[in-house]
């Protein structure tokens, strides 16, 4: 904790407090951990073949079988320690810049660290421990990596790791990758490091083996190996037709959500709307960046992992996603940068709105408690979204003690 001439920063206070909330959750998954539905998920494993988003669950079902660990233990100290790492490289990465109203608007937008805590399908929180919470990390680690690091093969090779164990994690990092090659692109242009043509072809051809290797295995595996396994060796109770299985295997082009016949397209521009952080952050970079290749990497990186909400129903899981990738994006170009960019543009808002700086912070925080989004794309924002989240731990904490 910074204390300087006995100030506390306000900013480590709040990521705290969070903190402290994402850890009582946990714990509260753990007392319940046999209740969770998305444990169905995550201990999805290579027991029946090769099977997208495995690994998490290979490495926690070997461990334990291996070693005697009790899987609901182990589970818990990954969860646990992914997110002690991730709020601390959230510390490192925008504590650098002063701290206005602006700051505070995206660092504490509904959908980056709030979204996660809100149980809207389930009784739980359950979106905390589901695997876009290992991507964020692995992604802003690598980006923590770059800004202390300046050895050009070390930080290529950490990325290219990066990404391959990212994908097993949760295929659809695939979507990804470009926001990973813009990180690495801002690297090269701050410590002035030429384009390698041999870089950009490894990276292209690890990216097509990646994609190749995903859509060659689709399907074949047997699912009902794995589910036997989990059952026979864990005391669980599963059964294929489970809506967490059953999809696994299912052909991508029925999972297409503009063929349902239940989709509308307000959808789309409602959630445009609710993604509007994500568009504020295009606009800044266009006002105030001129470097064209950092712009197009961007931009495309946006537009790329947009084709996600064609293919899956949960679209606030994804805008939290793609608005967090962004956002750290965002960050890692101007955090070495003279440029203080969250001061500037807000001194700018404050004088041409000529709105007192008081109010605007008090503005901020109604709009930072207010809402937060749903699971589904048919689902409208949740109101009181913050007061939810207090109100739902609260109940946890009364099961618990009482």
């Amino acid at each position: 904790m910074k204390i300087t001439n006995y100030n506390i920063n306000p900013y480590f206070i709040i990521l705290l407090s969070i903190f402290g909330i994402y850890l009582f959750n946990i714990f509260v998954f753990y007392s319940n951990f046999y209740e969770l539905i998305g444990i169905k998920g995550l201990l999805v494993n290579y027991d029946g073949g090769f099977i997208r988003r495995g690994l998490l669950g290979e490495i926690i079902t070997s461990l334990s079988l291996n070693f005697s660990f009790k899987i609901k233990d182990l589970f818990t100290f990954f969860h646990c320690a992914n997110y002690i790492l991730f709020f601390y490289l959230n510390y490192i990465l925008f504590n650098k810049f002063k701290k206005n109203f602006l700051f505070y608007f995206f660092i504490f937008s509904p959908i980056y660290f709030f979204y996660p805590l809100v149980a809207v399908t389930t009784k739980y929180a359950e979106h905390v421990i589901q695997r876009e919470a290992y991507l964020l990390t692995i992604f802003i680690s690598f980006i923590i990596f770059c800004t202390k690091v300046k050895n050009r093969k070390f930080v290529f090779g950490f990325g290219i790791t990066s990404l391959l164990f990212s994908t097993l994690l949760y295929e659809l990092t695939i979507l990804c990758f470009p926001f990973f090659f813009t990180i690495y692109y801002i690297f090269l242009k701050r410590n002035n490091y030429l384009r390698n043509i041999f870089e950009i072809l490894f990276a292209t051809t690890f990216c097509l083996l990646i994609l190749v290797f995903h859509l060659y295995f689709y399907g074949e595996n047997d699912l009902n190996l794995m589910i036997d396994s989990l059952n026979n060796n864990f005391g669980f109770n599963y059964d294929s037709s489970d809506l967490l299985y059953s999809w696994l295997n299912q052909d991508i082009s029925k999972q297409v959500i503009f063929l349902m016949d239940s989709f509308k397209i307000n959808y789309v521009f409602k959630y445009i709307f609710y993604a509007h952080p994500v568009l504020l952050l295009i606009f800044i970079n266009h006002k105030f960046i001129n470097d064209r290749i950092y712009l197009l990497l961007f931009n495309m990186s946006i537009f790329l992992f947009a084709v996600v909400f064609a293919i899956a129903t949960d679209w606030a899981r994804f805008v939290h996603i793609l608005y967090s990738l962004s956002l750290m994006t965002f960050a890692f170009y101007f955090f070495q940068s003279f440029d203080n960019i969250f001061h500037k543009i807000g001194d700018q808002i404050a004088l041409r709105s000529k709105i007192n700086r008081n109010l605007i912070n008090i503005l901020v925080f109604i709009y930072c408690i207010m809402w937060n989004l749903k699971h589904t794309f048919w689902q409208n924002h949740l109101s009181y979204g913050f007061f939810q989240i207090i109100q739902q731990n609260l109940l946890y904490f009364n099961e618990l003690i009482f």
